[in-house]
């Protein structure tokens, strides 16, 4: 037998997957078996991981999902409603073997195009066409006050600004949390026009991550009433800001800044050393200011849609921003809840 082999798989079924991606400098939270179980059991898409295994090792990884909707079409796509997703290469020879393998893939399965969102290289392609988006990353293994030092001003003011109004943090890892944080992004998502994700995916998060303890929610509270949550998830050395949600009209002052810096003294304490603040889209100034505030690292996103038929490379539009924000900011929530149960699944 070969000790060279492609394969297509579901990380479910092979053994050692988490400690064999943890090998690879680029590893990240969206390449594990966790992320993976998460959108499977929630959107039922199929996992589709072609990789290149050496001697019963990986050694080459794309991560993908094979989605089938009657609505927007068969797609490959690495990953789904994930910030990022780097292929993982041994070298430029694997790379171009998994790059066919994925066409061949998508030309028999008759799947209309594949989508990559990396930051570190441009798969599968050296092109100019792609979306860019943002990356924060913050290097947290340094003591406290010397991570401090690289926070604006502004972001300082903002924290000792929720202290004196007397905002309180707990973590919540627990079904009441995920209760807690999903009723709170519901009530975000409508305030900037969009349905939440379906509350199943917030479940099996639960269920799969942060009952795992590999998941943590903070929550901020002001007089006794949850104001704002953040959450994250671990994985090695590194941790990534996924999710946060706030009363924006009860807020109080720098709330957000507290509850930020209060996790970052937390994963700080736990030995980790890169706190990676999420995607960031180029026209969310405020959200970009927020994160460049805590002395964050920019990177790049780059999104890339290859069409298999037609072998060129098609436009990739973002999914948050169109006519339909103000539609969605005026419905009731148990409505927007129900759509985002519905549609989620054909978008990712």
């Amino acid at each position: 037998m070969s000790d060279f082999e492609i394969k297509i798989i579901n990380p479910s079924g092979f053994e050692n997957w988490n400690t064999d991606i943890q090998n690879f400098d680029s590893y990240s939270f969206f390449h594990t078996l966790e992320w993976c179980q998460v959108l499977t059991s929630t959107y039922e898409y199929i996992p589709t991981y072609f990789c290149i295994i050496k001697n019963k090792k990986l050694s080459s990884v794309v991560p993908a999902m094979e989605i089938n909707s009657k609505l927007t079409g068969k797609r490959l796509i690495s990953l789904p409603f994930s910030d990022f997703c780097e292929p993982i290469f041994s070298s430029i020879d694997e790379s171009e073997t998994l790059k066919k393998s994925m066409l061949d893939y998508c030309r028999k399965h008759k799947l209309r195009y594949m989508e990559f969102r990396t930051s570190e290289t441009r798969f599968p392609y050296e092109t100019e066409y792609f979306r860019t988006d943002l990356r924060h990353l913050l290097e947290i293994s340094a003591d406290q006050q010397i991570i401090q030092k690289q926070f604006s001003e502004n972001t300082k003011r903002n924290i000792k600004a929720a202290i004196k109004e007397g905002v309180n943090i707990k973590e919540l890892n627990s079904v009441e949390g995920i209760k807690i944080f999903y009723e709170l992004q519901c009530i975000t998502r409508r305030k900037h026009g969009l349905p939440p994700q379906p509350k199943l995916f917030f479940d099996n998060i639960y269920r799969f991550i942060i009952s795992k303890d590999k998941g943590q929610i903070l929550i901020g509270y002001f007089k006794d009433k949850p104001v704002a949550a953040l959450m994250f998830f671990t994985f090695g050395e590194k941790v990534i800001y996924k999710f946060g949600a706030s009363l924006a009209d009860s807020l109080p002052k720098g709330s957000n800044h507290f509850l930020m810096w209060e996790a970052i003294k937390k994963f700080n304490n736990a030995g980790y050393k890169e706190f990676d603040f999420g995607r960031t889209e180029t026209n969310h100034d405020g959200l970009r200011r927020f994160k460049l505030g805590f002395g964050a690292e920019e990177r790049i996103i780059y999104t890339s849609r290859f069409d298999v038929k037609k072998n060129s490379f098609l436009p990739v539009i973002s999914k948050s921003t169109g006519s339909y924000n103000q539609i969605f900011k005026k419905l009731p929530l148990p409505i927007l809840k129900l759509i985002g149960k519905t549609i989620y699944k054909h978008v990712g």
